[in-house]
């Protein structure tokens, strides 16, 4: 008797780790538009449309935007809760004071999450 409710414990207590694990690690691959030539991670990128993945390790994540199968940049942001819900994908930029563009921020749409990036 007592080896089938260590197994049963045992056996809920890795259901429970799984669900913890798979909402932690939060996946997702949405198509974004970058209206103007700016920087990310160090890497300057072309305007234009990008793949955007992310992999969200609560609260950081990690971006990779790509053109077609060539990854341009991987690099890390925070993932920040906002008080509205974002209606599509959105790009925020940031002027430096050379007024050159970096991407500050990506708003996912149908959310109100913004992965936030610093230079």
């Amino acid at each position: 008797m007592t080896h089938r409710r260590l197994l049963q414990g045992l056996i809920s207590g890795l259901a429970v780790l799984l669900l913890v694990s798979g909402s932690a690690f939060a996946k997702g691959s949405r198509t974004i538009n970058v209206s103007y030539a700016a920087s990310l991670g160090g890497v300057r990128l072309e305007a234009g449309q990008y793949e955007f993945n992310f992999e969200q390790h609560t609260p950081e994540a990690t971006v990779t935007l790509a053109k077609g199968k060539t990854v341009v940049v991987t690099t890390k942001g925070k993932v920040e809760e906002r008080k509205t819900k974002f209606e599509r994908n959105t790009v925020v930029f940031e002027t430096k004071s050379d007024g050159s563009q970096t991407i500050g921020e990506i708003r996912l749409g149908g959310t109100n999450q913004a992965i936030v990036f610093s230079e």
